[in-house]
C-alpha cells in the first residue's frame, strides 16, 4: 500500500508554526519509495540549549510523529544549521529531504511540502527524515511571537472583510464566522476560525491556485 503526505505550515498561535502531516492512504500502485533514514542512538536532542520554548515544545511535536510510525525509535542529536523563516521554510526542508535520500519531497506554493506516494513501510523513515529537517532548520525565534488582541483583531477583520468574500466568490463554504470577542479569546488554542476548511480537500494544484488568489494571512503579517 502506498500513502500520499503532505506536509503544510499551520497556525496554531501566530507566528508559531506546524506542520500538519495529512496522511491519505490509497490503493497500491507502482512507486518507488526513498530510502530510510538512520536514526542515531544518541541520548534525546540537545536542541533545547539553543531554542526557545515554543521551537522545542514544536520539535517535540515532531518526535511524536515519528513515534507512532515507529514506538521504538532512538531519539537523535541534532545541530542545527540555521534558522528559516517564512520565505524558505519549504526550499529549506525540500533540500534536506533530498538530501537524506526523498528526492521526490517538493516544496510547494504555500510554503509547505509534498512527498508524493510513500510506500508504508516508509512511513516511519519518512518521518524520521522529516522531523531531521525540521531540527536542522527550525523556525527563527523571532516568529514565536504571538499577537497582540489588537493585533488578533486586524487579522479579524482581514478575515471577515477580505478572505471570507475571496474564498465565497471562488465558490468556498466557509465556517459561520465567531464573533470577534471569541476569535481573539481562543485563537491561541484553535486558530479561532478556519476558513480553509472547505478547501483542504482539493488536490494539490488546486490548493495552490486557491492560496494565490485568497491568501490565508495578509501579506504584512510577519511585520
Amino acid at each position: 500500500m502506498l500513502a500520499i503526505i503532505k506536509s503544510r505550515k499551520s497556525w496554531a498561535a501566530l507566528f508559531v508554526l506546524t506542520s500538519s502531516a495529512l496522511v491519505f492512504l490509497s490503493g497500491c500502485a507502482n512507486a518507488t519509495p526513498g530510502p530510510a533514514a538512520s536514526s542515531s542512538t544518541a541520548p534525546a536532542s540537545s536542541l533545547a540549549l539553543t531554542l526557545d520554548v515554543a521551537g522545542q515544545e514544536q520539535l517535540d511535536w515532531e518526535w511524536e510523529r515519528v513515534l507512532r510510525e515507529s514506538p521504538d525509535a532512538v531519539r537523535p542529536m541534532i545541530d542545527i544549521v540555521r534558522f528559516v523563516d517564512n520565505d524558505d521554510w519549504g526550499t529549506a526542508r525540500e533540500s534536506c529531504m533530498h538530501d537524506l535520500g526523498w528526492p521526490d519531497v517538493r516544496a510547494t506554493a504555500d510554503g509547505g511540502l509534498e512527498s508524493g506516494m510513500i510506500q508504508n513501510s516508509q512511513l516511519g523513515a519518512h518521518a524520521l527524515a522529516m522531523y531531521t529537517c525540521n531540527a536542522k532548520y527550525p523556525m527563527d525565534p523571532k516568529y514565536n511571537v504571538p499577537l497582540t488582541d489588537e493585533g488578533l483583531g486586524e487579522l479579524f477583520d482581514y478575515f471577515t472583510d477580505e478572505l471570507q468574500p475571496c474564498l465565497a466568490a471562488e465558490g468556498y463554504d466557509t465556517p459561520e464566522a465567531p464573533s470577534r470577542e471569541t476569535f481573539i479569546d481562543t485563537y491561541a488554542e484553535t486558530g479561532g476560525w478556519n476558513l480553509y476548511e472547505g478547501v483542504a480537500g482539493g488536490g494539490q494544484s488546486e490548493w495552490n491556485e486557491i492560496n494565490k488568489k485568497c491568501p490565508q494571512l495578509p501579506a504584512d503579517v510577519d511585520e
